[in-house]
C-alpha cells in the first residue's frame, strides 16, 4: 500500500500567503486613508486661510475708512486748530501702522488687565490661524506710466496764488509735459536704486555691470506707448510689445533684460496705479534722490530726520510747506526762490506733481493656517464719498417690481481697483 502524501505544508503556505495579502491590503487602505485625510485637512486649511486673508483685508478697509472720516472731520476745522488737535503724522498712523494677528501681548507698557482683554478677544474670535496686514502708500513710488502724456497730473487742488503780471510784461508760457524729461526722470530713478545696490553688493555689481539702464527704459516706453518708435530691434523679443500703459508692475517680467533679481530690486519702488503725484510725506530715499539728483547724503539724512521726528509733527501740510523746507535745506537752490520756481517747472515737464495727502493704497495681507499660506494684494483708491440727498425715510425693506431691494448702494469713498490672491 502506497503511503499518502502529507498536505499540511501546503495549507500552511496558503495561510501565510493569505495573511501577507491581507497585511498588504490593510497597509494600502491605511495609507490611502491617511493621504485622503491629509488632503481633506489641507483643503480645509486652504479655505480657512483664504477667509482669514479676507478678514485681514476687510479690517484694512475699515482702517482706511476710519482714516477717511478723521481726515474729513479735521478738514472742516481751521488748519492750525486741526494740527493742534491731532498731528498729521498721528492721523497717518491709522493706516500706516502694520497690524499682526494674533495681537502680541508682550509689548512693553501693556497692563496685565489689557493683556487679559486681548487674550479673551483672540479666544472669542476663534480664528484658527495668523495673518499680517500692511497698507502702503502707492504715491511714495515712481509711476511707470508717468512717461505717458495721458497720465500727466492735473492742476493742484490748492495752487499757490500767482501774482498778476504788469501790463508791459511778456507772458511766460506755462510749462508742459516733456516726454524726454519724463523718460530721463524714470531712468535716473532706476539708476539710483541700482547704484545703491552696486555700492552695497559687489557680487551684484559684477553681475550687472553691463546692464544699460537707458536701453531698458527705452524698452519700457516701447511697451507702454503705441506711438513710440523703439531704438532697438523688436525681432529678438520673446514677448511682443504691449503698446499700452502698464496695468501691473509684474509686466516688467515680460521685458527683455529683466530677470528675477532685477525685478525684486526695482518692483517695490515702482507702481502702475494712477497716483495724483509723489507723496512727500511717505516717499523713501530712492524717490527723494530721483527728485533731487544732486542732493547730498547729509541732506538726505537731515530730510528724513526732520520729516519723521518723533517729538513733533513735521509732516508737510501742503505743497508750499514742502518747497519752503527745500528752499532752506538743500544747498543746490542757494535759498533762491527763482531756482525753486524753475525746479517746479522742471517737475511739470517730467510729469511729476507734489502731494501731501494719500489717496492710493496697496493692501498686502499674508495669512497662514498650519502649512497653508496665502497672500492677498489689493489696490484701493480713496475718494470723497457722495453725500446722499436728504429725503423722507423709505420703508423698512423697499423692493422693486422684480423683488430686488430698491435701496441704492452706499458710496463709502473706497474703490477697490484690483485684487488678487498669490
Amino acid at each position: 500500500m502506497r503511503p499518502t502524501k502529507d498536505s499540511s505544508g501546503i495549507a500552511l503556505f496558503m495561510v501565510m500567503g493569505a495573511i501577507s495579502l491581507l497585511s498588504m491590503l490593510v497597509t494600502e487602505f491605511t495609507y490611502v486613508s491617511q493621504i485622503s485625510q491629509k488632503m481633506a485637512f489641507d483643503a480645509l486649511d486652504q479655505v480657512k486661510v483664504q477667509y482669514i486673508a479676507k478678514s485681514g483685508f476687510k479690517l484694512s478697509l475699515l482702517r482706511l475708512r476710519a482714516y477717511q472720516q478723521v481726515k474729513g472731520y479735521l478738514g472742516k476745522m481751521d488748519k492750525a486748530a486741526a494740527g493742534a488737535a491731532v498731528p498729521k503724522g498721528l492721523v497717518d498712523k491709522i493706516w500706516s501702522f502694520p497690524f499682526i494677528y494674533p495681537i502680541p501681548t508682550n509689548l512693553p507698557g501693556l497692563m496685565p488687565r489689557e493683556k487679559d482683554e486681548i487674550d479673551k478677544f483672540q479666544k472669542d474670535s476663534e480664528l484658527g490661524g495668523r495673518y499680517s496686514a500692511l497698507i502702503e502708500s502707492e504715491s511714495s513710488k515712481m509711476n511707470l506710466n508717468s512717461i505717458l502724456a495721458s497720465f500727466a497730473p492735473g492742476p493742484s487742488a490748492s495752487p499757490s496764488p500767482t501774482p498778476k503780471p504788469s501790463p508791459d510784461a511778456t507772458p511766460t508760457p506755462a510749462p508742459s509735459f516733456n516726454p524726454e524729461e519724463a523718460r530721463k526722470s524714470l531712468a535716473d530713478y532706476m539708476w539710483n536704486i541700482l547704484n545703491q545696490k552696486f555700492e552695497s553688493d559687489q557680487q551684484f555689481a559684477s553681475e550687472y555691470r553691463d546692464f544699460k539702464i537707458d536701453e531698458f527704459v527705452d524698452t519700457i516706453v516701447a511697451w507702454a506707448d503705441r506711438t513710440y518708435e523703439r531704438k532697438g530691434s523688436d525681432s529678438a523679443d520673446v514677448v511682443p510689445m504691449k503698446r499700452a500703459p502698464f496695468t501691473s508692475v509684474s509686466e516688467l517680467h515680460m521685458l527683455p533684460g529683466m530677470d528675477d533679481d532685477l525685478y525684486s530690486l526695482l518692483a517695490p519702488a515702482l507702481t502702475a496705479s494712477t497716483t495724483p503725484g509723489i507723496n512727500v510725506n511717505t516717499m523713501k530715499e530712492n524717490t527723494l534722490r530721483a527728485l533731487f539728483p544732486k542732493i547730498t547724503d547729509e541732506e538726505v539724512k537731515d530730510f528724513f530726520k526732520y520729516r519723521d521726528a518723533d517729538d513733533q509733527d513735521n509732516s508737510f501740510k501742503d505743497e508750499e510747506d514742502f518747497f519752503k523746507y527745500i528752499l532752506k535745506a538743500i544747498t543746490i537752490f542757494k535759498g533762491d526762490q527763482g531756482e525753486i520756481d524753475r525746479f517746479r517747472q522742471d517737475l511739470t515737464r517730467r510729469n511729476v506733481r507734489i502731494v501731501t495727502d494719500e489717496s492710493e493704497f496697496k493692501i498686502t495681507v499674508q495669512a497662514q493656517v498650519n502649512q497653508s499660506v496665502r497672500t492677498l494684494e489689493a489696490w484701493v483708491t480713496l475718494s470723497t464719498p457722495e453725500t446722499p440727498p436728504k429725503t423722507p425715510a423709505p420703508p423698512a425693506n423697499p423692493t422693486n417690481n422684480d423683488g430686488k431691494s430698491a435701496n441704492p448702494t452706499l458710496d463709502t469713498g473706497l474703490k477697490i481697483t484690483f485684487m488678487r490672491f498669490i
